[in-house]
């Protein structure tokens, strides 16, 4: 299990693929497109083939697979070290330059064979060819048409997926990690048959897999088992489908939410986490204190999943059914907690749930008569521990799915199939919260002012505001795709054009990612944002300033002190200011 570890040798391909990594490969669309490009590359006499994407995502690891697998061959060179200085000093840019030269304008057309795959991050080829377009415009040429900087919706990937060949003397080609998700939108939600393939590599019972070896001629015959925590996380994910599938979707929810791509070696570290995770002791399993009984509850893969804070495990925790804004479970947590008699309900209701507490309840009758008085100031600790992971295990039996998140999955795929039509009322929402964004502002008669943006924070007794008319612009370059497919490569966001009425040729756009969404969700609920959610949506709070700075709106006063009455700023043709009392 160690090598599951993102910190373990054996996570990191590189080069060299070992048994392990061969058996933990699980082939993707991904696999099929680089072998794609890769063979056509094979047909020119000049070819490149980039392998994009950013650092520990899976690159190196794809490479070596393909190496192993036959698919490159001798007749290619394959440079996988592209992002940083050698030891003798030559920087990233320099050492890419050197090995591209046979590529460059100047040596495109010396007649000699060429092939060369690349894995390569994003910021280093950005860099790369902000300082030497001059000598490679063939390359920059691919990678602009290709827009490999861009967060490119699936229809407009659809439309360019066949490579374009930039000359008749050579081939360039690519796959883009950070666009080629590792899972697949779809009509009904999300295809995580990637991820279930992850997690099915630690758990299948297969003659190579060496974890479930291990577990099976180890673990299921060691004496220690029974207090043993990682024992029955690695049984229950093994025997429990529906369990199975309550990981993959929640940490799918997270990716989602949290707009992240985790690489292949975050989400097996991820589910080395929840199966052993850090604060695993073994020498606590047998302990001759009641420590052992807050070891094995604490371990238990449900409170792993939602009390740790490091890397993905921290963007789950968020959606702990404990944490959620409409405790659901507040009056189930207060009920337990004055239950007559914690022991018989424990011995009565909590153990038939599942096997583990009936070992909770096995061993806490045990510390109650062997370390009677330690239980006892670990009494309300080991309650506590108790109901939440209960809690949550109930959840987990009878999960019910956020239904913002399903909305919002739903304008995703519409976003990405170009049916801007389907996303008309996520358009609308984001036009309304452009207005509440700095305040409301009600006239005399208590009716809110049409179309007025606040301008800048405003004092105890004024604000400023411009009245702002927006409207929504249709993208006509969309070519609508087939809305019955599933899209490995999508847009993660949803970004979308306004303009102002009186300047419809000045295009302001907005990238939605599900934060922002769920933020303006609330604010068309009545939530007014903080200066705290402001900063963490800096993208629609630029939108919004850039609204007001494009506008040519005159500038009112709102004053708060005379039951709103407002005044007016005007400029003439002269450029004089005039100040109007509005009434």
């Amino acid at each position: 299990m160690e090598k599951l570890k993102s910190s373990s040798s054996s996570s990191v391909a590189n080069e060299i693929f070992t048994d392990f990594n061969e058996y933990m490969h699980t082939a993707s669309k991904m696999d099929d497109r680089l072998t794609h490009v890769i063979q056509k590359a094979a047909q020119y006499q000049k070819s490149l083939v980039l392998v994009c994407g950013n650092s520990g995502d899976g690159k190196s690891h794809l490479i070596a697979s393909l190496k192993g697998s036959g698919v490159i061959d001798d007749g290619f060179s394959v440079y996988i070290d592209a992002t940083s200085a050698d030891k003798k000093g030559m920087k990233a840019n320099d050492k890419l330059r050197e090995k591209l030269m046979p590529l460059s304008d100047s040596e495109m057309h010396d007649g000699k064979t060429f092939r060369l795959i690349v894995a390569i991050n994003l910021g280093i080829l950005n860099d790369f060819l902000k300082n030497y377009e001059n000598e490679f415009s063939v390359l920059k040429k691919y990678v602009d048409e290709q827009g490999l900087f861009e967060n490119i919706p699936a229809w407009k990937y659809e439309k360019m997926h066949k490579e374009k060949v930039t000359h008749e003397d050579c081939y360039i080609g690519h796959v883009d990690f950070t666009s080629f998700h590792r899972y697949e939108i779809t009509p009904r939600g999300l295809n995580l048959d990637f991820i279930r393939g992850l997690l099915d590599r630690i758990i299948t019972n297969d003659p190579r897999n060496v974890m479930r070896l291990s577990f099976d001629n180890g673990c299921e015959n060691c004496h220690k088992r029974s207090n043993c925590p990682v024992y029955w996380n690695y049984k229950r994910i093994v025997q429990d489908e529906e369990y199975r599938e309550y990981i993959v979707d929640v940490l799918a929810e997270a990716i989602i939410k949290h707009n992240v791509a985790p690489s292949v070696r975050e989400i097996n570290n991820f589910f080395y986490e929840i199966i052993i995770g850090n604060t695993f002791d073994e020498a606590l399993i047998n302990a001759n204190s009641t420590g052992r009984l807050v070891h094995f509850i604490n371990n238990l893969s449900l409170n792993l999943l939602y009390e740790s804070k490091d890397g993905l495990l921290k963007l789950v925790a968020e959606q702990d059914v404990l944490n959620s804004k409409d405790r659901k479970y507040d009056k189930e947590l207060v009920a337990l907690n004055l239950k007559p008699s914690f022991e018989k309900w424990l011995k009565e209701e909590a153990h038939k749930c599942n096997n583990e507490l009936l070992q909770v309840d096995a061993d806490l009758v045990f510390c109650q008569a062997n370390y009677a008085r330690e239980y006892k100031s670990l009494e309300a600790e080991i309650k506590r521990s108790i109901f939440k992971y209960y809690i949550r295990y109930m959840d987990s039996q009878n999960r019910e799915y956020d239904q913002k998140y399903i909305q919002f999955l739903q304008y995703l795929y519409a976003y990405n199939t170009g049916n801007e039509q389907k996303c008309k009322n996520l358009i609308n929402l984001i036009k309304e919260c452009v207005y509440t964004w700095n305040g409301r502002l009600g006239d005399q008669s208590g009716s809110t002012i049409k179309n007025a943006i606040i301008y800048g924070k405003g004092t105890d007794r004024y604000y400023l505001y411009k009245v702002v008319d927006i409207a929504f612009q249709v993208d006509k370059s969309i070519e609508k795709i087939d809305e019955t497919g599933e899209f490995p490569n999508f847009a993660s966001s949803l970004k979308f054009s306004f303009a102002l009425k009186d300047k419809p040729s000045i295009r302001i756009s907005i990238d939605v990612d599900y934060e922002l969404y769920d933020l303006l969700r609330e604010m068309n609920e009545g939530y007014i944002p903080t200066d705290n959610d402001r900063k963490q949506n800096v993208n629609f709070d630029s939108f919004v300033r850039t609204l007001l700075a494009e506008s040519e709106s005159d500038i009112y006063i709102y004053s708060r002190y005379e039951e709103g009455k407002t005044y007016r700023i005007t400029k003439d043709e002269f450029g004089s200011y005039a100040f109007e009392n509005e009434g």
